[in-house]
């Protein structure tokens, strides 16, 4: 390749990064705790789902019919069953909607029931807006990280488009990256730590991007496609074939299409459904079930599972007296090399698709993503900083720094806090009232942790005390659980709390050894190292 393409690709390469260096990093490191989230986190966070994720099919059957006598008949016509399966809601919940509304709404309106997991005992019931009820549904702090990452709370479309374009930077950051080195295999082994903190940030820049360029490149793809399709593609797609009319296209690609009701009473058989369908895959998890038409000759019934042998979400339909149909994709019974394509991004991007060990190698490569755009804008500020005449003072080097750490170390800071969080809200605040707490706590130690940026501090300093509050957080923990908590380590109700919160124990305690490591600075000057 000619030098002056490359000199190209090199400067492209460059600025992407510097201009968007902070935001990759917030959506990288979203992400890896995003992997986490469902259904790990969520069963941990909630204590309704450690004791069972598991509810006998015919409870399920029982409940449903128990409660569709308790509402009118319209409401019979589409029936939601989200399992607590650490997937969707924290408890059974039974959603009875009418489409068409009812003499008090206009619009879909549905009539909920939401039962403990392990108990069955009736916790809430709701009665509105469908719309309403799906978006104030209770959160907790790893569904709100989660969700931070999809769309960075900005709501959609602009959420959206943002997490999609910087989706598109990191591909064409991994593309060029790999280009512009041209000394991939020497390269891929060359880490000196003891030649300085620049040349060690630049191997460790250089390693981490090549090691990682694959994934990095599936992530830039699938993060730019989940982003951007439902805001650009989908539209576009609308308006080349259905003249613009949205509404058509995805009644037109939707999987469950609405049955012709009989009137003819006939039973449908939830749980014998559910047990075959166990019985068929007994590795994959059910997330949900819909049932059109309840106890009508033509009921149709649609499981969606996860995981099994199946690396994609996985669409069961079977008839209401049991009869099983087709196993097909979560987009339906659509043929066609794209459909497979478009159906593998969702488990590709959280590495949802081959058990625990993969989504921790997803973790681990999500981090070392986050690490990318800061190391590179650490060499890019180092660089100006050199030579007899450096186009960067010492003073605005010291402050670049001091934001990096503050919006880069102030977003870990913010995630982390929300961990001890969880458990003192799930003592003292019940169901849907802890929502409100996440939001003004997470924002609101960002702000204050970047703010402090502007104080004229030491970096290192500011780096240190950063690390002890993020490892303080996390290792509040586990003794936070072990008083309030209804499982923890002691009484060992539930092994994966046991497992999370000695993780959490053990990385709180590498991050404050990690910051005693670092030595105080006292003098600004001192801070700027020449390599």
């Amino acid at each position: 390749m000619k030098s002056i393409t490359l000199k190209k690709l090199f400067l492209l390469h460059s600025w992407v990064g510097i201009i968007t260096a902070v935001l990759l990093f917030i959506v990288a490191f979203s992400g890896a705790l995003a992997v986490l989230s469902r259904p790990e986190l969520k069963i941990w966070a909630n204590p309704e789902l450690q004791s069972s994720q598991h509810v006998a099919s015919a409870q399920i059957n029982r409940l449903v019919n128990e409660y569709h006598k308790q509402v009118p008949s319209e409401f019979g016509e589409n029936i939601h069953v989200f399992l607590p399966s650490g997937h969707n809601f924290h408890l059974l919940t039974l959603v009875f909607e009418s489409h068409h509304g009812d003499e008090n709404y206009d619009q879909e309106v549905a009539r909920v029931f939401q039962f403990h997991p392990n108990t069955l005992a009736l916790e809430n019931t709701y009665y509105g807006p469908s719309k309403e009820f799906y978006a104030n549904k209770k959160t907790d702090a790893p569904t709100y990280i989660g969700e931070f990452h999809a769309d960075l709370h900005l709501g959609r479309p602009i959420g959206l488009i943002l997490t999609g374009f910087l989706g598109l930077t990191l591909l064409v950051s991994a593309v060029t990256g790999l280009f512009i080195h041209r000394k991939l295999i020497k390269e891929l082994f060359t880490f000196r730590r003891d030649k300085g903190l620049d040349i060690a940030v630049s191997d460790a820049h250089k390693v981490i991007g090549i090691w990682g360029s694959v994934f990095n490149i599936v992530i830039g793809f699938t993060g730019s496609f989940l982003g951007l399709a439902t805001v650009i593609l989908l539209p576009a797609a609308a308006f080349v074939s259905f003249g613009g009319d949205q509404d058509k296209l995805i009644e037109t690609f939707t999987a469950i299409p609405e049955p012709v009701v009989s009137h003819i009473k006939q039973p449908t058989k939830i749980d014998t459904i559910l047990d075959n369908a166990h019985s068929r895959y007994p590795e994959a998890i059910i997330r949900d079930v819909t049932i059109m038409a309840h106890n009508d000759a033509n009921a149709q019934v649609y499981l969606r599972l996860l995981g099994g042998e199946a690396v994609a979400s996985q669409l069961l339909h079977y008839k209401g007296n049991g009869e099983f149909v087709q196993s097909m994709s979560s987009f339906g019974d659509i043929s066609g090399v794209s459909i497979k394509v478009i159906e593998l991004m969702f488990p590709l991007h959280f590495g949802n698709f081959a058990g625990v060990f993969v989504k921790l190698l997803w973790v681990l490569l999500g981090l070392s993503t986050a690490l990318l755009p800061i190391s590179g804008m650490m060499m890019w500020l180092a660089k100006r900083t050199r030579g007899s005449s450096p186009s960067l003072s010492v003073q605005a080097y010291a402050r670049w720094n001091r934001f990096i750490i503050g919006s880069c170390g102030g977003l870990v800071l913010a995630s982390f806090v929300l961990f001890p969080l969880q458990v003192v809200l799930n003592y003292t605040v019940i169901g849907v009232a802890q929502n409100s707490f996440f939001g003004p706590v997470f924002f609101y130690t960002w702000l204050a942790w970047l703010l402090l940026s502007v104080l004229p501090i030491g970096y290192k300093n500011y780096f240190k005390l950063t690390l002890l509050l993020c490892g303080a957080s996390l290792a509040l923990v586990l003794p936070l659980n072990i008083i309030f908590g209804v499982s923890n380590v002691i009484n060992l109700n539930s092994s994966l709390v046991a497992i999370v919160d000695i993780s959490f124990m053990v990385v709180g305690i590498a991050c404050i050894f990690g910051a005693l490591k670092i030595k105080n600075t006292q003098k600004l000057q001192a801070e700027v190292q020449p390599a």
